[in-house]
């Protein structure tokens, strides 16, 4: 065993100590897992499958959401008594309101407490469903801009549905039209005699209008240039809310601002029509200082530290520079990006970092420089094209030689990511796909390709949607050369936190004398299922799967295979993450029988 697998031996021991102390003191781990339990149910709704249903997501969400909030009953019993019968109270009445929205306006819910605390049932007595006894547009020159599927006399009075239609019918009376004030309101008057309503949907318009020239105050070190380039409008464009609500979104969303206000004239628009626009700003604290800790098993602890300027020049420049320092690996790097350059769509960043690595296939010192021009094809798709310069000494572990490299290379990656949260996703995909050719100008190395992609998907289903389940594929090969003329740093690995858990770090693939030496292909596979039992702690079971192979073509008969569960404590900035894993096949390969990963985020 050499002597950085010695001492990553010694983490393991130490963090599984610790591990073992924490669940011995304070609560146990099946307490911070389950949560609150509860006992209640429905009875009397079976008679309407679908608002049956309906009504349990009702009052499994509701539910959820207030108990999680509610007091100790050791410390304060009489203060728990009185929650749990607010709680029940409230939730009754969120059962009565969604009964109206499905049109039974005569229904009633009663509440029989249970023999338990935070138990009982609630019955429901629907009555008659309320149909709509007709629908009509005011003014009625308006009729024909009702969507064809909106609801029509005889169908059920349902509320989701009259909203759907009287947004559609907004969004239609709006077309082709410069409106400076457009509102549609609805009135139902129920008739109880024959269980109907009659349902009118009124607009009003204002008169047309265009976008005048905007003014901006509050901005102190902004520049007026950068806040004119978000604008999505030119002066003397149509008039449209909807843009200003967009400009207003896409100023919070730049990280510069707390609050953005437009402020629109009292007195309406100018006679000639035009709408003078002000914008007022506060502008958030422009640095920041950051710093992170995490802890693998098989790489030992490591930490980060960053500081970043959001508007470095004065048009939303940001500058960070960042220090990461573990057991294996140890950098200092800066990060320069430009938006808006040369075009609206399109931004431009400069790096540079220094680095050094001691792992078990190989050591590496290095200083690397680079240059990225990023553009965003509409909201979700975006591609990138650069150049970058690394000069790098490596010390081969299973070569046993010792080489400079100057390689040049120049990374292309396509991206499509429609993610709702990238530290805890729940829905969405992330697709990315990387070519980069690379070129030794000290001649140490033959001309490769490199290729790569990955992909990660979420669906999230249940009470809330709190349970989801995410799957991550990874393939890659590297074409032109072979294992030996490739620098050790530019091969594939897997195994670790990152890939394959229950492996160690680079575990998994082609080894020699113990050390891994990378390979020409990689394939990983990884399903997790999350769930989250309250609003701080959640749960989750994995699968992961890789194979690195000597050829350049991915194999996938002789994938190594690795489990797990794990907690999430989850925060404001993103969830805490513990992940302990076990290898299921390969295991003469490893060090070890189980690993364990401490960090920020989810795995994928």
């Amino acid at each position: 065993m050499t002597p950085r697998r010695s001492a990553i031996s010694n983490y393991r021991r130490l963090g599984a100590a610790v591990i073992a102390c924490s669940l011995l003191c304070g609560c146990s781990l099946k307490t911070m897992l389950l949560g609150v339990k509860t006992d209640y149910a429905l009875q009397g709704a079976e008679s309407d499958k679908e608002t049956a249903t309906y009504l349990q997501t009702i009052m499994e969400e509701r539910t959820a959401q207030k108990t999680a909030t509610l007091a100790d009953e050791k410390k304060d019993p009489d203060l728990r008594a009185r929650q749990e019968k607010y709680i029940e109270q409230t939730v009754r009445a969120d059962l009565l309101k969604a009964l109206h929205a499905k049109g039974y306006y005569e229904a009633d819910v009663g509440f029989e407490d249970g023999a338990t605390p935070l138990s009982g049932r609630y019955t429901i007595a629907y009555g008659p469903q309320y149909r709509i006894s007709g629908i009509d547009v005011l003014p009625p020159l308006y009729s024909d801009r009702m969507p064809p599927d909106a609801p029509r006399a005889g169908d059920i009075l349902d509320a989701e549905r009259v909203l759907a239609a009287q947004s559609v019918l907004r969004n239609n009376i709006g077309k082709g039209h410069c409106y400076y004030t457009l509102s549609v309101d609805n009135r139902v008057r129920l008739d109880k005699d024959d269980h109907s309503g009659k349902v009118e949907l009124v607009a009003e318009t204002g008169r047309e209008s265009r976008f005048g020239a905007v003014r901006f105050a509050g901005n102190e070190s902004v520049e007026d240039t950068y806040l004119r380039r978000l604008v999505p409008w030119r002066e003397g464009d149509c008039f449209r809310r909807d843009k200003i609500e967009s400009y207003k979104t896409a100023l919070l969303q730049s990280g510069l601002f707390a609050q953005a206000d437009v402020v629109l004239p009292e007195d309406g628009p100018a006679d000639d029509g035009s709408v003078p626009i002000s914008l007022r700003v506060k502008e958030r604290a422009m640095r920041t200082i950051g710093a992170g800790l995490t802890y693998y098993s098989d790489e030992g602890p490591g930490g980060v530290l960053n500081w970043e300027h959001r508007n470095f020049l004065g048009q939303a420049e940001k500058f960070k520079a960042e220090l990461n320092v573990s057991q294996l690996k140890q950098s200092l790097g800066a990060e320069f990006e430009r938006p808006y350059f040369l075009r609206k769509d399109q931004s431009l960043s400069l790096n540079a970092e220094l680095r050094r690595q001691d792992t078990d296939a190989f050591t590496e010192l290095a200083a690397d420089t680079g240059v990225a021009i990023t553009r965003k094809f509409g909201r979700h798709l975006s591609a990138s094209t650069g150049l970058e310069a690394p000069i790098t000494r490596i010390d081969d572990q299973t070569a046993e030689t010792s080489s400079t490299y100057g390689l040049l290379s120049a990374p292309q990656t396509l991206s499509f990511d429609t993610r709702d949260d990238a530290l805890d996703p729940r829905k969405g995909v992330n697709l990315s796909l990387g070519a980069e050719p690379f070129f030794d100008i000290l001649g140490e190395s033959d001309p490769f390709f490199k290729l790569q992609f990955t992909g990660s998907g979420y669906v999230s289903f249940g009470a809330s949607r709190s349970t989801t389940l995410a799957a991550k594929a990874g393939i890659g090969s590297i074409q032109g050369a072979d294992v030996d003329s490739i620098p050790a740093t530019e091969r594939f690995y897997a195994g670790g936190g990152g890939s394959v858990r229950g492996y160690g770090y680079q575990e998994v693939g082609p080894q020699e004398n113990g050390d891994p030496t990378g390979g020409l292909s990689l394939a990983t596979l990884s399903l997790e299922l999350r769930t989250k039992f309250t609003d701080k702690f959640g749960g989750v079971a994995f699968v992961d799967a890789g194979s690195v192979s000597e050829d350049s073509a991915p194999a996938f008969d002789n994938m190594a295979i690795g489990a797990g569960v794990g907690v999430r404590y989850y925060t404001s900035f993103g969830p805490l993450r513990f992940d302990i894993a076990t290898p299921l096949t390969q295991k003469e390969d490893t060090d070890q029988n189980y690993q364990f990963y401490i960090s920020i985020g989810q795995a994928f």
